[in-house]
């Protein structure tokens, strides 16, 4: 039986849908009580399914306060370029009453704890943040969004370089680095079954590592021209290209991600044995061949 019966997602796009939709079969199931789905405010977002839209200013205090009354848990799938605002929400959460936070970690890498600076530093920070807080937090560790990042829409703040159908593709460093990738679809019923299914001691303050299946770019790479028979023009950028770019502009997410995929510390996956009928989709099956 779950520990919480109440659930908040904040964000209802690329990440946030498919939380929802897990959640909701949750409820559907009788498992948890409540499914509340928190927006921006002008958002033209609709929810399929019997959830409680409120769309809300996630910078203003009061109403974020407001929003979380009841919720049991909150889980935060904003965007990259929003991240800022989880210090924020998190404040308003704790005095809402909220007894598990789990921030937006979801579809990259591990931040190195001594991150400081642009986009990783923002995420290692909100940790410390819910850490003097005193709000229990859980981490999902999932690796690459495997069914988002090959799509030729997912741009990545700019990054179009892994549009793997278009036959070019751009990587960081030489490409031979073990990554960890996971569909959306598999993260949102791993993360649904592990906060409804543990206990909350096993929860609070933890990061948990999963991950679909794990390759390096090129692994990727040679796979798809064995089943398509397509063959791809790669291009490598040097790590000391990237760092230079970083260190002109902290933002450069771009950047940023092809210097973590080339040289973070690998995500093992030491948890996927939480979820005993998972069976996670490998990478090639979530990437377009025709």
């Amino acid at each position: 039986m779950s520990a919480y019966k109440t659930f908040a997602v904040i964000g209802a796009g690329y990440t946030g849908s498919f939380m929802i939709r897990q959640l909701l079969d949750e409820k559907s199931a009788g498992v948890i009580n409540e499914v509340v789905v928190l927006t921006r405010q002008g958002s033209k977002t609709t929810i399929e399914g019997d959830a409680k839209l409120i769309p809300t200013d996630y910078s203003n205090h009061q109403s974020m306060k407001d929003a979380l009354a009841g919720v049991d848990v909150v889980i935060c799938t904003i965007a990259a370029a929003a991240l800022g605002l989880q210090v924020g929400i998190a404040k308003a959460a704790k005095e809402a009453g909220v007894k598990l936070f789990v921030p937006s970690e979801f579809g990259g890498v591990k931040a190195s704890p001594e991150e400081t600076e642009g986009f990783f530093g923002q995420k290692v920070g909100i940790r410390h943040q819910l850490g003097a807080l005193g709000l229990p937090y859980t981490i999902f560790h999932t690796g690459i969004y495997s069914d988002y990042i090959w799509r030729p829409c997912a741009s990545f703040y700019s990054i179009p370089s892994l549009d793997i159908t278009n036959g070019r593709v751009t990587v960081g460093g030489d490409g031979n680095r073990k990554i960890a990738f996971t569909s959306r679809t598999d993260i949102a019923r791993y993360v649904s079954y592990v906060l409804t299914h543990l206990p909350a001691e096993q929860l609070e303050n933890r990061a948990f590592e999963l991950f679909g299946d794990t390759k390096s770019f090129n692994e990727v790479f040679q796979a798809y021209e064995a089943k398509t028979g397509k063959k791809l023009e790669v291009t490598y950028i040097p790590i000391a290209k990237l760092e230079e770019r970083i260190a002109a502009d902290p933002n450069d997410i771009p950047a940023y991600l092809h210097k973590m995929w080339a040289t973070a510390e690998p995500i093992l996956g030491v948890d996927n044995h939480l979820y005993p009928n998972w069976n996670p989709s490998p990478v090639l099956d979530n990437i377009r061949t025709e």
